[in-house]
């Protein structure tokens, strides 16, 4: 007799294959990785109910809610959470809601009496408040309602699961220090690696001269485009270094978004600042991070980044804004700045030499190998799950 594995579905990401968001870069990294020890299921927002495979992982396609509401999610999730329980409440043992959205679609896993875990992701309903500054004054109701949905929703993500998943420790002390959850666990994200060492300097040169830019000639962030990210202050304090790089943003710009109209106003004119549409290919993305002379990371708001782990493997300067999630993270392995003004003076310093890039180098890669690798993280998983499984409890490394 052939014991059946236990089965995990994931919700809440867009789906896999994992494209540009950090959650579907966690999601795809964790199924292709846990689908050995477990079926694993994933719901994916598409057009229309339907399913199918990918590499051994079952992909449940859910049609989804569009709009500007920053809520959309949540109701994403109900969706997905109600067609996965009528298609499959006997085969699926335990639900991974892997955002804070999730907590209303998870009343109706804990319904469904099935073990459930919430990732509660950043301080989300803190993005609100960075972002009402460049919304017009007519939004602020709408922003003002979502700010407490977000708020309510990582309370019940805190109340409501069997676990609940923090991504760094200064998320898990928040967490703590304000909503008391029955177990949280710290679990951090692994770092994707996005090209191949084997590209020839040749075909890497091209890559960068359609962009105009050449090796180590420029600054590079890949990144949302929202207030939080504090790509404003990165704008504002390049405009005042005395440097001779370029900048390079790479991002969602939308030119009907407040924020993005912000941005644009502030490269206005400067040939040295290149504002860029996503990109999606792997390779592409690669090259550019690897021949980056700096990397900036000024995410203000959230745990974990996926970016900025993708960005510590080719182990080039990073600077970063000062706060306990970034710092976390790269240790000493950053260049820290609090303002537009430090980050024009870290700059003119680093062109400088003023620096040690031996320590910088050497803590990104004993950080990437040691904490963030992707084998260490999927192990902590399996046995998270197991234990939730038999009922047990867990004690984090």
């Amino acid at each position: 007799m052939v014991l059946k594995s236990p089965s995990i579905a994931l919700v809440g990401s867009r789906g896999i294959p994992g494209r540009y968001g950090g959650t579907e870069t966690v999601v795809h990294e964790l199924s292709k990785r846990l689908k050995a020890k477990f079926q694993v299921y994933v719901t994916c927002e598409s057009d229309r109910f339907s399913e199918d495979e990918y590499d051994g992982i079952i992909r449940v396609h859910i049609p989804s809610v569009q709009g500007k509401s920053l809520t959309i999610p949540s109701v994403n999730d109900v969706i997905a959470t109600t067609y996965l329980l009528l298609r499959h409440s006997k085969d699926v043992d335990l639900i991974y809601h892997v955002s804070p959205d999730g907590a209303l679609a998870a009343v109706l896993s804990r319904l469904a009496k099935k073990r459930v875990l919430i990732n509660s992701d950043g301080v989300e309903w803190r993005r609100l408040i960075k972002r009402s500054r460049f919304v017009p004054f007519h939004l602020f109701p709408l922003y003002l309602a979502t700010m407490v949905h977000m708020y309510l929703m990582e309370r019940l993500s805190c109340k409501l699961p069997d676990v609940t998943i923090a991504d760094s420790l200064a998320i898990e002390e928040h967490l703590k220090r304000m909503h008391k959850p029955k177990k949280v666990v710290y679990i951090a994200y692994g770092a994707r690696e996005l090209m191949p060492s084997s590209i020839p300097k040749e075909e890497e040169r091209s890559i960068l001269g359609k962009f105009g830019i050449k090796p180590r000639g420029y600054y590079l962030t890949v990144a949302r485009i929202v207030a939080e990210n504090n790509i404003h202050i990165e704008l504002e304090g390049f405009k005042k270094a005395n440097s001779t790089k370029k900048l390079v943003i790479v991002g969602n710009f939308n030119k009907n978004d407040p924020y993005s109209k912000h941005l644009f106003k502030l490269a206005k004119g400067n040939e040295n600042i290149l504002l860029l549409d996503p990109i999606y290919d792997r390779e592409i993305l690669g090259v550019l991070r690897k021949n980056a002379f700096a990397y900036i990371h000024a995410y203000e708001v959230g745990g974990t980044n996926p970016s900025l782990l993708e960005q510590m493997l080719f182990k080039r300067p990073i600077l970063a804004y000062d706060v306990p999630f970034n710092k976390e993270v790269l240790q000493e392995g950053g260049i820290y700045f609090k303002d537009a003004e430090d980050l024009a003076n870290k700059m003119e310093m680093l062109e400088r030499g003023e620096f040690n890039l031996r320590l910088i180098k050497k803590t990104q890669i004993k950080r990437i190998k040691r904490q963030y690798n992707w084998e260490k993280v999927a192990g902590e998983y399996e046995r998270l799950f197991r234990l939730v499984l038999r009922g047990r409890s867990y004690e984090g490394e």
